[in-house]
């Protein structure tokens, strides 16, 4: 016999009442452009959300692009992209009275976010509010040695090592043209004020959310921050793929209306969709049955070992190029699906927003704001769908539209949770259980968020399909074994393994009394292969009737890319970031890696974590149909309502910005070292051209340093071009200019701020002794992230997880291994 439906998880992790659905939740946002697209998540899973503006309104309704290239508060777009559906207080918390209508909305609120764009005492509102969660995102983090360093997007992207492997080998590194820096960190501080929230529901006790912007964007170095704790070469960048051992592994490729990316990669989870594409190369006659029956498998590790001549690899590079020479973009999408190759069109915004999947899954919203456009334009939706009906945000709000209202709307209440100092602090999620069906990043990572606040993860693989993450760089000590990936320990740390052959009938009779056993079952099989497996939520919540679960994958489980196969550099590719990250005289250049997996588990988890606790409230589960490009979408809203409402293509531009000169990344003394130099505003320029020797320069305005950015550009790399990073970076720092060397794995291992807040943490390991990975990138005050457990060994936690978990006996485990349905 296996389990009983599962129930007892969430029965000590919710308590009963009306305080569990995020459509109660009450947010404060007095972010600014680092921290709006925080609320703005919580908004779209159905909070009430109060935007707390300065008089005069938000300094993101000064940014540009404006509809209509018009400048007015209610016309930037970027306020339109990151407020709709919220509603607009104005405070002038410069005052004393400001002070205390801010404290009167803190007292009926749960969650406060906020960015340092405006002074205010957090303590003192928690102090007054016992219940409320305060979250913080800055550069760097609340404190640590470089808590106070002045910055931008584009000096902590430096300091996190992501821009160091993005651009041309041959030009500096080179960031995308929507900045994204703190999109990654408010997306995290949206996670995290839900991770405090479920805590409350125990204990009935707020606390304090920190988000660093630095520690965020490292997730987006697909685990290379890890190379040098684990003596592995250094990623070094090219724009058209990679270069491993010296060898450059194309990735990019011309093709008849622009560029595609072609996963030509290697290894155990490449090789069928290689051997498919040569296969398309032979009847095109592009090439013999020789190269089609190569060992893919082994094709790389001999390449890169010497054995098999670089000329083979060559060789296949030509062929490739001419498969994709003389067809379109669309035509490769299309032998992509048809023929399950890994190929992913690099789009221009035009083609993302015209893309039939979104349209076919209504992924847009048709917003009306006349003020904006005449007639709806389209700007992002849910990227989560569920048997529930999707609630528009609507438009954005119009400055102080809502002062009159807000206290009456947000009446005092009493909150139902645990009382006060009387119940425990215990991690958020003990007690949950999770059965994670996923691999690579996306979905591990989103699996990883649970066992880093106590839930129980069961990580599932089988020897005939184990975890690609396994085969992917960087490997310890550069031996590319099964245990030894860094990606695979970073993606998978706290969780147990089982190993399981999910096709026998044994592994079936088995993954059923796990959906019994589970509370959340996360997977990312195909559509068909889902089904394939069994995996019909219909079926199984028959098993489970509370039974969470999520199917993640690039484009959703239904429409007609459902059964597009990929990763997500392929997802980066279709929806707008490759294009949008280069330079304007050459082709797309990025980001680095599998892009959109660093995006998507934010949006996954959030929603998860919804779903979970209507759940706990109704008795019901729920299947969620998770899509990861309408999720990264997101992190391009700007870019797509230029485009929706101006019908302007959005074009890569460098590392210019259309605001700040200088704006760059700067060459240093040695080879491949930079600074990233910014200056927000004439006051910062005066500054550094003091610095430079330049006092005839210092009163420039922004305008006109813009028209000599040239000229800007080539003095300020005149000095830094004499100095080491770390010494540009001090002296620029000195004298209040944001700065920051562009970080790799050696420098981020040592960086006194990431040793400040704990990010590398050393956990055991059954094989390794211990192995290094990075830890929760949140910080909470009265539960921080525990790892207890490295990431497992392939089927580490089998026999227990039958024997303690599901109740087995010796003798059916055994009868399971002899079957073949255990590895």
């Amino acid at each position: 016999m296996g389990p009983e439906p599962s129930g007892a998880g969430l029965e000590g992790w919710l308590p009963g009442g009306d305080w569990v659905m995020v459509d109660t939740y009450r947010v404060l946002d007095l972010t600014d452009y680092r921290g709006q697209v925080a609320a703005q998540m919580l908004n779209t899973l159905g909070a009430d959300v109060l935007l707390v503006e300065q008089p005069g309104g938000s300094s993101v309704r000064s940014l540009g692009p404006f509809a209509g290239d018009v400048p007015h508060p209610d016309r930037s777009l970027p306020f339109v992209a990151w407020n709709r559906g919220k509603r607009s207080v104005v405070i002038d918390l410069a005052t004393p009275a400001g002070q205390e209508s801010l404290r009167e909305l803190a007292l009926r609120a749960d969650v406060l976010i906020e960015s340092g764009a405006v002074s205010v005492d957090l303590a003192a509102l928690r102090a007054s509010n016992p219940s409320l969660i305060t979250v913080s995102i800055s550069a760097f983090g609340s404190d640590g040695p470089k808590a106070d360093w002045p910055a931008t997007d584009l000096t902590v992207q430096a300091a996190s090592g992501q821009l160091l492997m993005t651009g041309d080998e041959d030009r500096p590194p080179v960031r995308t043209t929507e900045p994204q820096v703190f999109q990654h960190a408010a997306a995290d501080a949206a996670c995290g004020a839900l991770i405090a929230l479920a805590e409350r529901d125990r204990s009935g006790l707020g606390q304090h959310v920190d988000v660093s912007a630095q520690r965020s964007m490292m997730m987006a170095t697909q685990s290379h921050a890890l190379a040098a704790p684990y003596r592995a070469p250094l990623f070094q960048r090219t724009a058209t793929g990679h270069l491993i051992n010296g060898i450059h592994v194309q990735l990019i490729w011309p093709c008849k209306d622009g560029h595609v990316l072609v996963n030509a990669l290697f290894g155990a989870p490449f090789a069928p969709f290689i051997k498919r594409l040569v296969e398309w190369a032979r009847e095109d006659g592009f090439c013999e049955d020789d190269l089609v029956n190569e060992d893919w498998p082994s094709f790389g590790a001999r390449v890169f070992s010497g054995e098999t001549p670089v000329e083979r690899h060559t060789f296949l590079k030509q062929v490739i190029g001419k498969v994709c020479e003389n067809r379109t973009k669309a035509e490769l999408l299309q032998a992509a699906l048809d023929r399950k190759l890994l190929i992913g069109p690099i789009a221009t915004m035009r083609e993302v927003v015209e893309n039939p999947q979104f349209a076919s899954r209504g992924f847009f919203e048709e917003v009306t704001d006349t003020e904006i456009a005449p007639a709806p334009f389209r700007a992002p939706g849910a990227s989560v769908h569920t048997e529930d009906a999707y609630r528009p945000l609507g438009r954005s709000p119009r400055v102080g539209e809502h002062t009159d209202s807000a206290v009456a709307q947000w009446p005092l209440r009493e909150h139902k949770g645990a009382v006060g100092a009387a119940a425990p602090r215990q991690q958020p999620f003990a007690g949950l259980k999770v059965l994670d069906l996923t691999w690579a990043v996306s979905g591990p990572y989103t699996a990883r968020h649970f066992a880093d606040y106590g839930a129980t993860v069961v990580h599932v693989e089988s020897a005939r399909g184990p975890d690609s993450a396994r085969a992917v760089q960087p490997f310890l000590d550069n031996i590319a074994l099964n245990e030894n990936a860094a990606i695979y320990h970073n993606m998978n740390a706290g969780k147990m393994s089982l190993s399981l052959n999910m096709a026998s009938p044994g592994g079936r009779e088995v993954l059923d009394d796990l959906v019994a056993w589970a509370d959340v079952l996360i997977e990312s099989f195909s559509p068909r292969g889902r089904l394939a497996l069994g995996l019909d939520y219909e079926r199984l919540r028959v098993i489970n009737p509370r039974l969470v679960m999520m199917s993640t994958c690039l484009f959703g489980q239904e429409g007609p890319m459902a059964g597009y196969a990929g990763f997500g550099n392929m997802a980066a590719c279709l929806v707008g970031f490759f294009d949008l990250t280069g330079w304007s005289d050459r082709g797309p250049a990025g980001p680095f890696g599998a892009y959109t997996d660093y995006i998507s588990p934010r949006y996954a988890y959030s929603a998860l974590l919804s779903a979970v606790r209507e759940s706990r409230q109704t008795g019901r589960g729920k299947y969620l149909d998770f899509a990861q490009a309408e999720a990264a979408v997101n992190f391009l809203s700007v870019s797509m309502l230029d485009y929706t409402v101006n019908k302007r293509v959005a074009v890569r531009t460098g590392n210019d910005d259309p605001a700040m000169c200088p704006h760059a990344v700067y060459p240093s003394i040695g080879k491949d070292q930079w600074v990233a130099v910014a200056c927000r505003n004439d006051g910062e320029w005066r500054s550094l051209a003091t610095l430079l020797g330049r006092p005839d320069l210092a009163d420039l305005t922004a305008s006109e340093r813009i028209s000599r950015r040239t000229e800007i550009d080539r003095t300020v790399a005149g000095w830094t071009s004499t100095r080491s990073p770390q010494e540009a970076e001090h002296s620029l720092i000195g004298c209040g200019v944001p700065a920051h060397a562009v970080l790799h794995s050696p420098g981020l291992y040592t960086d006194p701020q990431l040793s400040h807040h704990g990010h590398f943490v050393e956990i055991e390991h059954p094989h390794h002794g211990s192995v290094t990975v990075e830890a929760s990138r949140l910080r909470l005050s009265a539960t921080p992230s525990e790892p207890a457990l490295g990431a497992p060994s392939f089927g580490l936690h089998t026999v227990d997880i039958l024997t303690e978990m599901l109740g087995y006996d010796l003798d059916r485990v055994g009868e399971l291994f002899s079957s073949g349905s255990l590895d």
